[in-house]
């Protein structure tokens, strides 16, 4: 995760499986990769939701485009975060 200090860039990605990956491969990728602040299974039209956090724009490109190349992704939809919402009045 990028320390707060530092500028980032985050985005949510809602993966969706290839029927012959297990998910046990996702799993694997995303442990190792360094962007990924956490993700959780979904029980929906998609498999997972990945929320990643990285220092540029290029890192973050990279590391949606690993989760097709690395951990099995058919498809993604990758939503930008802009800013939290204040929920206190």
């Amino acid at each position: 995760m990028v320390p707060e200090d530092e500028p980032h860039h985050e985005a949510i990605v809602c993966v969706r499986l290839a029927r012959s990956v297990a998910g046990s491969k996702l799993l694997e990728h995303l442990r190792a990769q360094p962007y990924v602040v956490s993700a959780w299974w979904i029980a929906a039209d998609i498999d997972a939701v990945v929320l990643l956090s990285a220092p540029s724009m290029r890192d973050l490109h990279r590391a949606v485009n690993d989760l097709h190349l690395l951990g099995g992704a058919l498809e993604t939809d990758t939503d930008m975060i802009l800013r939290p919402m204040t929920l206190s009045g």
